[in-house]
């Protein structure tokens, strides 16, 4: 989706885009903390912390020159989409790194899942409420999401890969009828995720299974 629209928050201007991932992590953390044990929603909010960290700083990597020149442009710039990936990358990573310590296994594979699916759903419904794109991308967003995520969190208990390939699947579809298309920062940050969620629960069962 296309932002449209920018919020003030005293001397500081964010897109509106900022604004729903900002409110995104508050509630998917919530929901964690009450649906599963405190542990998820720590390391969630351990690996949403990362991510702000590295997309903010990411600047350095993407514009070392006016960072140096002006340093307070770390506080209004980001590392745009490169710095979205790089934040990615790191907050999985941190996942993988902790992966032993949580037990992705049983209720713990739950968890994971509706981590990864729930953040991306809340993502996509606040971007269609803070801003203004066509009605067709905003509906087909908000039937399209909701339904999977409710399928898929409910229904489809029996494992994190056939859910968030069902899930990325999904996305990619209403992804064709958004303003910016396939080729969009949210598709590629979905297939991120898809590949680390397939790795974890493989690892698991080969655990398990030895």
């Amino acid at each position: 989706m296309i932002n449209t629209n920018w919020y003030s928050i005293r001397a500081l201007t964010l897109p509106a885009t900022a604004i729903a991932l900002l409110i995104t992590f508050f509630i998917v953390w919530l929901i964690l903390r009450l649906q599963f044990s405190k542990k998820w929603s720590e390391a969630y909010s351990d690996a949403a912390f990362t991510f702000i960290l590295v997309w903010k700083f990411s600047l350095l990597v993407t514009d070392f020159k006016s960072v140096v020149a002006q340093p307070i442009s770390l506080l209004y710039f980001n590392g745009g989409t490169v710095g979205v990936f790089l934040g990615v990358i790191a907050a999985s990573l941190q996942v993988w790194r902790k992966r032993h310590k949580l037990s992705l296994q049983g209720h713990h594979i739950m968890a994971y899942s509706w981590a990864i699916i729930l953040t991306q759903s809340i993502y996509q419904w606040l971007v269609v409420l803070f801003n203004d794109n066509s009605t067709t991308s905003e509906v087909t967003t908000l039937m399209v999401l909701s339904v999977l995520t409710v399928f898929i969190l409910w229904k489809m208990q029996g494992g994190v890969k056939r859910g968030l390939i069902l899930y990325t699947a999904g996305l990619i579809i209403v992804a064709f009828f958004q303003p910016l298309g396939i080729g969009q920062t949210a598709v590629g940050m979905s297939l991120l995720l898809l590949c680390l969620g397939i790795v974890l629960e493989q690892e698991e069962r080969i655990k398990v299974g030895g």
